[in-house]
């Protein structure tokens, strides 16, 4: 009579306790790899939000011009400027732009300028009225504009800070810093501006 030999209890533990070793290794390892995907696709959209962004910036900014005194306004955290712009919202053509920092976020304001408005100097449009303003970038640590000084006979004029906001300077430099991201400075030079004073 043959005898057929089975799994022992013994047999039957050691192999449901590798079986299971092996499930959890795989499960950490599928979870690992989900939380990998996510940060580089995070990453990826931050990174091409960034180019957008100074796509756009690089292109409004350029096309400044300063019809009058105080068109172009520049300070530590904000900028505003009148460029022609396509059609945002419900308006189109000049349009009176702001880039300003609020908490942790940079926004982009826009008005629209009346005859008044844009011959006045130094007038605060009506920020928002026409065109909601928009979120262009979050999660921002540090948030920088400073317009570059034009050349002077003998070298640059570090004395007369408020003439940059009354003429166009050369062009402007943006900084900015978002949490866990570096990205080089942008740098601007406005096509309106006179090499030859």
């Amino acid at each position: 009579m043959r005898r057929e030999a089975g799994m022992t209890l013994v047999e039957v533990m050691i192999s449901a306790v590798v079986l299971s070793l092996l499930m959890l290794a795989l499960s950490a390892s599928l979870r690992t790899f989900a939380t990998t995907y996510t940060a580089v696709e995070q990453s990826a959209d931050r990174t091409a939000r960034l180019r957008e962004v100074t796509y756009f910036l690089r292109h409004v900014l350029r096309e400044a011009y300063a019809p009058h005194r105080g068109a172009l306004h520049v300070s530590d955290s904000e900028i505003s400027w009148l460029a022609p712009i396509d059609r945002v919202g419900a308006a189109g053509g000049v349009t009176w732009l702001r880039l300003r920092r609020a908490g942790d976020t940079v926004m982009l304001d826009f008005a629209i300028p009346d005859s008044e408005t844009a011959e006045k100097a130094r007038t605060d449009p009506a920020w928002g009225d026409v065109i909601p303003s928009q979120v262009l970038l979050e999660n921002v640590r540090r948030f920088q504009v400073e317009a570059i000084k034009a050349p002077s006979r003998s070298g640059y004029n570090d004395d007369d800070d408020e003439a940059l906001n009354d003429e166009l300077p050369p062009g402007v430099q943006l900084e900015w810093e978002l949490e866990g991201m570096s990205w080089p400075p942008l740098i601007v030079a406005f096509d309106d501006y006179e090499m030859v004073r």
